[in-house]
C-alpha cells in the first residue's frame, strides 16, 4: 500500500507541480523541502492540495508538520494512514 502510494505521489509530483525535474529524478526519501525537491510555499500548498484530491483526504493540522512532509516517503505513510481512518469511519 506504500509503495502504490508512493508511486501516485511522485507522478504527481513530476505532472501537477512545477518543479521542472523528470520523474526518474523524483526519489521516495528526497527531503520535500530544502535541498530537496525544493519546493516553494505555494507549490508545498499545490501538493497539500493536490494530495487531498488525489486520494480523497483531507489533512488535519496534527498531519501538517514537518515530519509529515518531510519525504515522499513519510507523507506516503500520512496518507495510507489518512485512508484508513477514513474508511474505518465510513464503515462506522
Amino acid at each position: 500500500m506504500i509503495e502504490e502510494t508512493l508511486e501516485k505521489l511522485r507522478q504527481l509530483v513530476a505532472e501537477r507541480l512545477d518543479i521542472n525535474r523528470p520523474l526518474a529524478e523524483i526519489g521516495a526519501d528526497v527531503p520535500i523541502l530544502g535541498g530537496g525537491l525544493n519546493l516553494d510555499s505555494l507549490a508545498l500548498v499545490g501538493l497539500v492540495s493536490a494530495t487531498e484530491q488525489v486520494f480523497e483526504i483531507e489533512f488535519g493540522e496534527g498531519e501538517l508538520n514537518m515530519d509529515s512532509f518531510a519525504s515522499l516517503r513519510s507523507l506516503a505513510k500520512v496518507v495510507v494512514e489518512l485512508r484508513a481512518k477514513a474508511a474505518r469511519t465510513a464503515a462506522s
